[in-house]
């Protein structure tokens, strides 16, 4: 079947994708708690009308993993992996509409997950039924939903990668911002990341008497910038990286509307850090000096660096820093451990796909690191298959509120995702 014909098809079913999408939004699989069994029902509904193979996988009962199965006539399997769950909505207030509402109003699918990413989730469903429907389908198809992605995929991708269930020769990683219409692009891989936390010690006192305490409060608001520091500390990715990574600078500078001060802040965090304090806890009540505070951070690391040297470096600033009382707290790293993944540019894959994608779009394809982590680090560096990204999300929509997705992205990741699976060789 030609890509004319598979155009046709998705853009038939746009009302389809339209109405999946928002029956996931629907279903909150939000953090702390990010329960995916009811969103697993959901697709299992629209599998069984469908006749669709699949089969679930679980670590945690509430955490269910589940793949769509298409049987193909030779022997190369591709693999589409994408995640349910999602981060909380945050103030009500702040939505337009409420944010599991899944409103479809003016061209667009509003809520919590839209973007990030229940929508390529919709296009891949369609995916699959589209192909199911099909004869002489060239290779086995697996649309893979998953869990935990927004921490980790212990329960998810990990989990499925570290038991061996993936297997594949390549996968499609449907996280991230292919950028539409517009500007089509794909993801090479996805920084990784080193996340500390800042632990303040001190003494407790009642608060009408601070002289007899030690606040552990002050002690972290003053240690902040001692780990904010490591904004400037040179990565140590490998050379072969760094015509990508001018690449994304370029498309990400082209395709937002940034001033002068974020288009020097974009370049700069692909050879340094990007470094953010996202969650501070301390206290128990107001008129207790408090003994104990401690500061989260998020902290991305191009593809290729070393988090053991990044850790490090941050110890040696809170040390430095000369406050008594401060600790740094991570998860163990080893020397040889590297962050995110990244796949070469010049593969047959990466060609394919980029092909595909173009004659679909009728645009060139560009090639990015994408600045987030995705499932492909599990795909990639535990289950070993080459993992490239296209996702249907819209600019800026990740985590904010106000989450949309445009049908013309839904109906493009149907596409792409039916496309791509029938051409590959």
């Amino acid at each position: 079947m030609d890509l004319g014909k598979i155009s046709r098809l998705a853009e038939e079913a746009e009302e389809e994708v339209t109405e999946l999408c928002s029956g996931l939004v629907k279903v909150n699989s939000a953090h702390p708690d990010g329960h995916t069994d009811e969103v697993v029902a959901y697709i299992k509904k629209y599998l069984d009308e469908h006749g669709i193979m699949y089969e679930v996988h679980a670590m945690d009962p509430k955490k269910p993993n589940i793949v769509a199965r298409i049987k193909g006539e030779g022997k190369k399997r591709v693999l589409w992996v994408g995640h349910m769950d999602v981060v909380p909505e945050g103030k009500p207030e702040n939505w337009k509409y409420p944010p599991y509402s899944g409103a479809v109003e003016d061209g667009y699918v509003w809520g919590r997950g839209s973007s990030d990413m229940k929508g390529a989730c919709a296009a891949a469903m369609v995916s699959a039924r589209l192909l199911s429907e099909m004869k002489d389908v060239p290779n086995t198809v697996e649309f893979w939903f998953t869990a935990d992605e927004e921490i980790g995929g212990e329960a998810g991708a990990k989990w499925l990668a570290e038991t061996g269930r993936f297997k594949g020769d390549v996968c499609i990683i449907g996280d991230g911002n292919g950028g539409g219409p517009e500007a089509p692009s794909i993801d090479l891989g996805c920084k990784g990341g080193a996340g500390v936390k800042l632990v303040a010690r001190g003494q407790t006192a009642h608060g009408s008497t601070p002289y007899l305490g030690d606040n552990a409060i002050k002690k972290l608001i003053a240690g902040i910038p001692y780990v904010e520091k490591i904004n400037d500390f040179p990565l140590d990715f490998p050379d072969a990286l760094k015509p990508a990574i001018l690449d994304s600078i370029d498309y990400y500078r082209k395709t937002q509307s940034l001033t002068a001060e974020q288009e020097k802040l974009i370049a700069h965090n692909f050879y340094t850090p990007s470094v953010t304090c996202n969650i501070i806890n301390g206290g128990v009540k107001t008129n207790v000096i408090p003994d104990y505070a401690e500061a989260q951070f998020d902290i991305r690391l191009t593809p290729g660096s070393h988090p053991l040297k990044v850790v490090q470096q941050i110890k040696k600033h809170v040390k430095d820093s000369g406050i008594k009382g401060l600790e740094v707290e991570h998860r163990d790293f080893n020397h040889e451990d590297t962050a995110g993944f990244s796949e070469t540019p010049d593969s047959s894959f990466a060609k394919q796909f980029k092909d595909v994608i173009h004659r679909i779009i009728g645009k060139p394809v560009n090639t990015k690191i994408l600045t987030g982590g995705t499932d492909g680090i599990s795909t990639s560096r535990i289950a070993g298959i080459p993992s490239l990204g296209y996702g249907t999300s819209l600019t800026g929509q990740a985590h904010q509120p106000n989450e949309h997705i445009t049908m013309v992205n839904l109906v493009l990741g149907v596409k792409v995702y039916t496309g791509f699976p029938l051409l590959y060789k």
